[in-house]
């Protein structure tokens, strides 16, 4: 396995790129639809609605998305993970690439959804939090959002250290590990190919907790309405693996 190591800033620069498709290759249309579904249902998603996927990777959910019938926009930083989603959305779908704390929308949706923990990669909280000030602008008022994020308390339960495994012909070696400090969780991905290594990358996200992510949507003028642990519809708590928050834009 990989040594432990200092992740650099910019590790999203390189991470979603024709490695990503390797190492997430079971994070398929197939296994996003179920929580596309739900999240649709709990944010009322209907035809008459105008709805981003931000950080839509390769537009694994929007191609359920796209059942309700609702005017749909994807957005990514990845050329390469676009690409993938014109063919998801069998070009259906709008798809814009850009920095999530840049986005070129002003009051333009009625829905937003952020899907698989696609919040907290800068190590500035400042820019996480420019990130969701974003969020909010590209936001209708009394729009709604959906926001599927780790659980911190769960993670540090259950984070399992290191492992290794194949995907589609390739050996995939992974090692994780938490940085008390800065409350990130790291994790370096080595991929092989008949024991030669092929490529590697890191991943960090910030672990905020639900009150600290309470508090930087209610300063962009979020709040909170609905939690959940987890797609079957759990109830959030500390134990359970997810935290699915809907919320509204303005004020009770």
């Amino acid at each position: 396995m990989t040594e432990k190591k200092t992740i650099p800033e910019d590790w999203f620069e390189s991470a979603f790129g024709d490695l990503y498709n390797i190492v997430y290759a079971h994070r398929s249309v197939a296994s996003a639809a179920p929580e596309a579904r739900f999240a649709a249902e709990a944010a009322g998603l209907s035809r008459k609605d105008t709805a981003l996927d931000l950080c839509c990777g390769t537009g694994r959910h929007l191609a359920t998305l796209m059942d309700t019938g609702a005017s749909l926009t994807g957005y990514d930083y990845s050329p390469v993970l676009l690409a993938k989603a014109l063919q998801n959305t069998r070009r259906q779908v709008h798809l814009v690439r850009g920095d999530m704390r840049y986005l070129p929308f002003t009051r333009t949706f009625s829905v937003i959804f952020s899907f698989f923990t696609s919040f907290g990669y800068f190590m500035d909280d400042g820019e996480n939090k420019k990130a969701l000030l974003q969020m909010s602008d590209a936001l209708a008022g009394g729009g709604r959002f959906f926001f599927d994020y780790l659980n911190p308390e769960y993670l540090k339960q259950n984070l399992v250290t290191e492992s290794t495994r194949d995907s589609l012909g390739f050996r995939i070696r992974e090692q994780r590990w938490i940085d008390e400090k800065t409350q990130r969780v790291n994790k370096t991905i080595r991929v092989e190919k008949n024991n030669v290594l092929v490529g590697k990358s890191s991943e960090s996200v910030r672990m905020y907790t639900f009150d600290e992510l309470r508090f930087l949507l209610e300063q962009a003028g979020l709040r909170i309405t609905q939690t959940w642990g987890n797609y079957d519809g759990t109830p959030y708590s500390t134990k359970t693996p997810r935290m699915l928050v809907l919320g509204i834009k303005g004020a009770a």
